[in-house]
């Protein structure tokens, strides 16, 4: 499947997951923590657990979604609602959300079968990266997506099971929980969860976060396995 099919037809339902409040002289403050994609007409939505954790308790209630919304002279407007955790997998760093709002909404791809990727797959995932440093330039809210194939497929060594994915490209702080596409299928195949990188001291006595071109993946098995617990 090409990757234009595959922004066209998900670009609607990956959205992402914030923290509004106002701040004195009542100005809106927002802290874009993550990217979420729908898997649910009722807004049942997909994100990594830390996503979820990296917030305080004491600002759960500022938390929501930001759904793509009316798309007027080719610039879209987001719809803002408020959210709440269903479950999660914290060893797995999986978590499902749900929009709160009698809207209907248009889900993402379905899954595909994660024992079926290989390594060398094409693979394209969508999501929000630096999304914070966007707005700051006046970018505004900025949807990418990154080509990239899996390069490594890893298994636990107790039982061979699976694991994590990796991908040939890093990935950035906004980009976790962004699905990833098989290009063979259209489907998701897994979510975007963690970068590599190397930690290098610089003159001034600051450490430089320098990426490696690899990012880290669940497999989407992980969110089957966690919409199906009981």
């Amino acid at each position: 499947m090409k990757i234009p099919q595959i922004i066209k037809r998900n670009r609607n339902s990956i959205i992402l997951i914030d923290l509004q409040k106002q701040s004195d002289g009542n100005q809106i403050q927002i802290n874009i923590r993550g990217t979420g994609f729908i898997i649910s007409p009722d807004g049942t939505f997909v994100t990594n657990a830390h996503v979820y954790k990296s917030i305080p308790e004491n600002e759960l209630q500022h938390i929501g979604a930001s759904v793509p919304g009316e798309n007027k002279n080719n610039v879209v407007r987001y719809d803002r609602f408020p959210v709440e955790l269903i479950k999660i997998d914290e060893e797995n760093d999986v978590a499902i959300m749900k929009i709160i709002s009698k809207r209907s909404f248009e889900p993402a791809a379905s899954f595909d079968n994660s024992e079926t990727v290989e390594e060398g797959d094409e693979t394209v995932f969508i999501g929000y990266p630096l999304a914070n440093e966007m707005l700051a330039m006046g970018f505004g809210i900025t949807m990418t997506a990154n080509q990239c194939l899996i390069s490594s497929i890893k298994r636990r060594g107790i039982d061979g099971s699976l694991h994590f994915y990796l991908i040939d490209t890093h990935t950035n702080n906004g980009s976790s929980g962004s699905p990833i596409f098989s290009l063979r299928t259209g489907k998701i195949i897994g979510i975007v969860s963690g970068k590599i990188s190397s930690r290098v001291p610089a003159t001034n006595g600051q450490v430089m976060d320098i990426p490696a071109n690899i990012g880290l993946c669940r497999p989407i098995k992980y969110a089957i396995d966690l919409i199906n617990k009981k």
